[in-house]
């Protein structure tokens, strides 16, 4: 025992040690009076999560946050010494709506009189560059290397559908969904899209494909017409980009930087963004932003550490939103969700404790890339909902059903079970057979009963009759643009926006900067050495078992094959 205490006193000196020296190597960051140019590389994912604490694992690259780069950007706005940003585009691991927000935050510096000059060394390296180059074309120059590829090809769906293997395997998928859009079951039941199904990707892929072209052909000034025809035309080498004005100028990076350098004579300092303090000034009003990141489940939330899946948490995500409704220093919330759904009872908790703070002081939801299903269940009760035109969302419909293993075992392993039992169903959930006729006919009316208390949900929260909600709920996935049409959301936006309707809601006025409140926090040097925060199973492993075992789980998620459209590039 006293060798343990000393390993764990030893550990924990380490952490502390090593998080209090990168709190103090972060400092200054940006804090200089001359002139300075930002720079920030798009690699990989954007993580929905609050601000970092300047603490880092050495050798290990954490995902830049999404308040990271919203904050600085924001203050590069007001900041005198910001001259401009360069940024380098690798790779975009997020969906359409978050590229738009970072382009609405790019074109707010350029009407702040900053500079967003824009590197590339391909456009999609051997695959699909149609997202990274539409993130590029808001900035005010690209440049792409001589070598570079110019892969803007548009939009590209696949889905997978397992009955013919189930079939193969003698295993049965029984499944009860309201909502005849509400797909997600038809991976395991059909043999491919129903008929509805298909209309809804058709419809996605339409918006968001028209999305892309406009925004394309209003940050290169080029017709619309001109913009599809060069993505039906392309691959397009490096040349090919440049002579359609679709780049700038063919570089290398090390030109690129002189001839940021030459513009700028004298040479700035140059600042690296998640090191970029900007200036402070609030005002003693804070607006806290809460993130729902990821799959919605009962209990806590957290991160899987294997593959770095995130979970709301019922319970701890409806205890932040509890504590803000006493806090008399918040005068307004953002509700910022990025979540495909997940467990129907979880999403009830929740959205009665954003009903519940709704009381108390105004609640804002900022839709990020995904807010469907469960997503849009938690959203409904919220003063006002902002997304982004391509922002998935809506899905209000419920699936939920079982694999059926009796066959499989018996046939392909020689398992063989005798079943004993007392109560008519106590078979209901058992993964061996399918349901019965009347056990079938009670799973369909609670799946029914479930649809018909998420419709009303939304309809008391988006002050709609459950007719109207109804009209545009059966389990249909809108973008964001669609759903202002059709009333699920009341403005297109992002962050920006729902902080500056939390600031109007809550008699803020609008020329006073607000201290923003991020929750929760980021993992902390302790939870990353002791692993304080839950952690759920692999994601296949974790699929596999509630598909196999929770057959009573009634799901409000985001179809798959909708999900993925949201990266499709």
């Amino acid at each position: 025992m006293k060798r343990l205490l000393i390993v764990f006193g030893l550990l924990l000196g380490i952490a502390i040690g090593t998080a209090g020296l990168a709190v103090f190597l972060s400092r200054g960051g940006g804090g200089g009076t001359g002139a300075m140019v930002l720079r920030f590389t798009i690699s990989g994912d954007l993580r929905e999560q609050a601000p970092s604490r300047g603490f880092h694992i050495p050798g290990f690259r954490q995902p830049e946050s999404f308040a990271n780069v919203y904050v600085a950007l924001a203050g590069a706005r007001q900041d005198a010494r910001v001259k401009g940003i360069q940024v380098r585009i690798d790779d975009a691991g997020f969906g359409l709506a978050k590229a738009q927000e970072l382009r609405d935050l790019f074109l707010r510096l350029r009407d702040a009189g900053k500079f967003v000059r824009c590197y590339l060394d391909s456009a999609g390296d051997g695959g699909n560059g149609t997202l990274e180059y539409y993130l590029a074309s808001a900035c005010s120059h690209i440049a792409l290397a001589p070598a570079g590829e110019f892969n803007v090809i548009g939009l590209f769906s696949d889905s997978s559908f397992l009955r013919g293997t189930l079939e193969k395997l003698k295993v049965d998928a029984t499944y009860a969904h309201a909502g005849k859009y509400k797909s997600a079951p038809e991976t395991f039941t059909e043999y491919g899209f129903s008929p509805p199904a298909r209309e809804a990707i058709a419809a996605l892929l339409d918006g968001e494909f028209e999305q892309l072209v406009k925004g394309i052909a209003e940050g290169r000034k080029l017709p619309p017409e001109d913009v599809r025809q060069l993505i039906d035309q392309a691959p397009l080498s490096a040349e090919a980009a440049l002579n359609h004005k679709l780049v700038d100028a063919l570089m290398y990076p090390d030109e690129f930087q002189a001839a940021t350098d030459a513009a700028l004579a004298p040479t700035p300092s140059y600042v690296d963004l998640e090191r970029y303090t900007a200036p402070q000034g609030f005002s003693g009003k804070q607006i806290a932003v809460v993130f729902a990141a990821g799959t919605i489940v009962r209990g806590g939330g957290g991160e899987q550490p294997w593959t770095q899946e995130q979970y709301v948490g019922s319970d701890s995500l409806s205890e932040t939103l509890e504590s803000l409704a006493e806090d008399a220093s918040i005068a307004a919330v953002v509700l910022r969700i990025d979540s495909p759904g997940g467990s129907a009872l979880a999403s009830d908790l929740i959205q009665r404790r954003v009903a519940k703070l709704q009381e108390a002081k105004p609640v804002v939801v900022s839709m990020a890339d995904l807010a469907a299903s469960g997503g849009y269940y938690i959203a409904a009760p919220a003063k006002k909902i902002v997304a982004q035109p391509g922002t998935l969302t809506g899905s209000i419909g419920v699936f939920a059903g079982k694999f059926s293993t009796r066959r499989f075992q018996e046939d392909w392993l020689g398992i063989r079970h005798e079943t004993l039992q007392r109560g008519a169903n106590a078979d209901y959930f058992s993964t061996l057979d399918p349901f019965r006729p009347d056990q079938a006919e009670r799973f369909t009316s609670g799946v029914e009963r479930t649809y018909a208390r998420f419709v009303k949900v939304v309809a008391t929260g988006r002050r709609m009759t459950t007719e109207a909600v109804d009209a545009v709920a059966q389990g249909r996935v809108w973008t964001g643009d669609a759903a202002h049409q059709v009333g699920l959301v009341d403005e297109l936006g992002g962050l920006d926006r729902a902080i500056g309707l939390a600031k109007d809601l809550a008699g803020v006025p609008a020329q006073d900067r607000v201290r923003l409140r991020f929750l929760p926090a980021p993992p902390n040097v302790l939870d990353l050495v002791f692993g304080q925060r839950q952690t759920r199973l692999p994601a296949v492993l974790a699929e596999l078992l509630r598909q196999t075992l929770a057959s009573g789980q009634q799901a409000l998620e985001l179809p798959r094959e909708l999900s993925r459209l949201n990266r499709p590039f």
